[in-house]
């Protein structure tokens, strides 16, 4: 497996551990690197301040002997004899080339070939060079000093011993190489702990989630104590799709109850009907009367089983929704023509008033204006007028109003009635020759919020009922 894929597949937990031990350890290095920096830094700065001053002094001694070679050789012999806290050493040449004189055991030590070319200007850190011999290090230097007697100058070799700079400086590398060893478990240890105290609201959040289960939805997680700032969106989100998914198991159990009920009717009244009518022998008149009640109630279960079909399309159509802009008069006016007939039986007189435009598929407006037409017509009484008014609102709407003379609904009713089969016969007094799917409203008002609008119902017992459309208007772009 590649080590992308293995890396995405390690836990939070792991990879904040990592991530912890990598930026713990990134920080000692950069801060050990910048030691030991400073510490190189300091001693180069301090060897080369030394060569400098020792190399002045020399300068110094020798003018004070008028030049004379011999007065710098026995300075430099009185002063490398013996310890001292920055022990050097020194050769003095002559323009000649030949070693006029130098510190004890310096030869075998540093030859002249290990010094760098001599420089009229004092030691500096470029010109210093490093040697390491054996358990010693030296810094070396080489200065032409000026006799002031005319003469040529003479050649100084001076070599600083560094040895306990260069000792501390490994006890240093090895004291931090030990602190790495013993530093990289703790460290992973710390990591752990860190990544579990910081994904511990996780663990909360799991806990309580694997509580909740189909036959308890309506547990949600606990918002106290509080949680952190990174989660507490979370939680909260997380319970009001909680609270969604127990409304859609609530709607969904009542749908196939209610779909149940529905569908036991209609076949109960066909089973009753044939076996009275197989009970004792009949006439035809008889048998056709029950053949005629029984073809009635397969039409009413075939428009249920349309009407849910077309639901179930329209609720899942929200990118095939064809919108046009369209005059609401004449799609109007055409649904009242197809509903004349049939209103016209019981006399009932349609009337449409207003005008406005539409920004919404044709199609499925004529099916939510045809549905709340023909509820509109079934609950009016005989001599009644059903009102069809248009008219636009502001902030881009128009709205469409279907109004009877009905006997009204209830106020209790006006809330549960664009659910599924749900039926106030009660409140529209209604009778069984009259009797719906109690689907029209709940088609009504999917195809509106398809479309981005609203539906709602206006209702007081003994004045009516008005059912109002508001859907996007049609305008200029």
């Amino acid at each position: 497996m590649p080590i992308e894929a293995r890396l995405r597949m390690r836990s939070i937990g792991a990879r904040l551990t990592l991530l912890h031990t990598a930026v713990a350890l990134t920080a000692m290095i950069v801060f050990a690197g910048v030691a030991e920096w400073r510490l190189t830094a300091n001693f180069t700065a301090e060897h080369s301040r030394f060569l400098q001053a020792k190399v002045a002094e020399l300068h110094g001694d020798l003018k004070d002997a008028g030049g004379d070679p011999r007065a710098l050789i026995a300075e430099i012999a009185k002063e490398t004899t013996g310890a001292r806290l920055r022990e050097y050493f020194a050769r003095v040449i002559g323009a000649d080339g030949r070693v006029l004189g130098e510190t004890t055991g310096m030869r075998q030590a540093l030859p002249e070939s290990a010094f760098p070319p001599a420089s009229a200007e004092a030691p500096s850190a470029a010109s210093i060079r490093s040697l390491r011999k054996g358990e010693h290090s030296y810094a070396l230097a080489t200065v032409a000093l000026d006799t002031s007697t005319g003469a040529l100058p003479l050649c100084v070799q001076i070599a600083l011993d560094t040895s306990h700079d260069e000792n501390l400086l490994g006890d240093f590398r090895r004291g931090t190489e030990s602190a790495f060893l013993i530093l990289i478990p703790l460290l992973f240890l710390a990591g752990r702990w860190v990544a579990a105290r910081g994904l511990a609201p996780l663990v909360r959040v799991t806990g309580a989630a694997r509580a909740i289960t189909p036959a308890h939805l309506s547990g949600r997680i606990p918002l106290t104590p509080p949680w952190p700032s990174e989660l507490d969106e979370l939680v909260q989100v997380f319970n009001a799709m909680l609270a969604r998914i127990e409304e859609a198991f609530a709607r969904l159990s009542r749908f196939s109850a209610d779909l149940a009920h529905e569908l036991r009717t209609p076949l109960s009244n066909l089973r009753g009907e044939f076996e009275v009518c197989l009970m004792n022998p009949r006439d035809a008149q008889d048998y056709r009367a029950a053949l005629e009640s029984g073809l009635e109630e397969c039409r009413r279960l075939n428009a249920m089983i349309e009407n849910l079909l077309f639901m179930a399309r329209v609720e899942h159509a929200g990118l095939a929704v064809r919108r046009e802009r369209f005059d609401a008069a004449q799609t109007c006016a055409r649904i009242i023509a197809q509903h004349a007939a049939g209103a016209a039986e019981r006399g009932i007189a349609l009337r449409m008033e207003g005008n406005a435009e539409f920004d919404a598929d044709v199609l499925l407006f004529r099916q939510a204006l045809s549905n709340l037409l023909s509820n509109a017509i079934r609950y009016s009484p005989t001599g009644g007028e059903v009102c069809v008014a248009l008219c636009t609102r502001e902030h881009g709407t128009a709205e469409v109003r279907v109004h009877d003379q009905g006997h009204g609904i209830e106020a209790r009713h006006l809330p549960h009635l664009f659910d599924r089969f749900y039926q106030a016969d009660d409140a529209r007094h209604r009778s069984d020759s009259r009797q719906g799917t109690g689907l029209g409203l709940s088609i009504v008002k999917t195809i509106v919020e398809l479309h981005g609008g609203t539906v709602w119902l206006e209702s007081t017992p003994g004045t009516g009922t008005s059912a109002v459309m508001q859907l996007p208007a049609g305008g200029d772009p």
